[in-house]
């Protein structure tokens, strides 16, 4: 598997499973995408979430009917107690021509990341279902001890734009930016916000 950022706007995600799981796989899509979800009974957090609820009982429907719910679908999500219930719905979903993720680590050809998210930026972690602990811990450590990264995105961003005007030589553009990222100082100076901290590495570098 190889990592993938997409855009998911106006896609239809369909999540079999309405507890516990299946309302933090909607909350994870549904800024984005169209969530439905399907379920006999709905986690109580689904009130706060925008997605679709499809209140049905899927081991007593059969295929095509289960597959008329997940026609159209980019990707289906499996999230219900029964193994043999998310392999059949994910064969299914194949069978539709949709991605699938089963939540419980099955089966399936997506896997969806622990993310560590800002306004600027966007970081996906997994460790291939093996240890769903230790992506958690990557991500805690990141948040911990990564310091503004936000701000740090908005400081390299004006930079590369103020040195395209006075620096010539890309290499050189190229091992100031990287100082900057390296040096402590740096990203002491971004608590006072990413204007006073470009100019303190202009005065700094150039």
């Amino acid at each position: 598997m190889i990592p993938l950022m997409m855009d998911l706007r106006g896609a239809k995600v369909v999540i079999a499973g309405g507890g516990a799981v299946g309302a933090r796989k909607a909350r994870y899509f549904a800024h984005e995408a169209h969530v439905v979800v399907l379920s006999r009974s709905f986690h109580p957090d689904f009130a706060e979430i925008a997605a679709e609820t499809v209140e049905c009982d899927l081991a007593e429907m059969h295929d095509d009917e289960i597959a008329s719910l997940l026609t159209g679908s980019f990707l289906v999500i499996t999230a219900l107690e029964r193994a043999e219930m998310n392999q059949r719905i994910g064969f299914l979903a194949r069978r539709c021509g949709a991605h699938v993720n089963d939540a419980g680590g099955e089966g399936g050809d997506v896997i969806i990341p622990s993310v560590v998210r800002g306004d600027t930026y966007c970081i996906g972690i997994s460790t291939h279902g093996r240890s769903p602990a230790v992506a958690r811990h990557l991500r805690f450590c990141i948040e911990e001890h990564c310091g503004n990264i936000d701000g740090m995105v908005r400081l390299q961003e004006a930079l590369r734009e103020d040195l395209k005007q006075r620096v010539p030589d890309q290499r050189v553009r190229s091992r100031i930016l990287n100082a900057v990222l390296d040096d402590p100082a740096m990203w002491d100076a971004l608590s006072h916000g990413a204007e006073q901290a470009k100019e303190q590495a202009l005065r700094k570098y150039l």
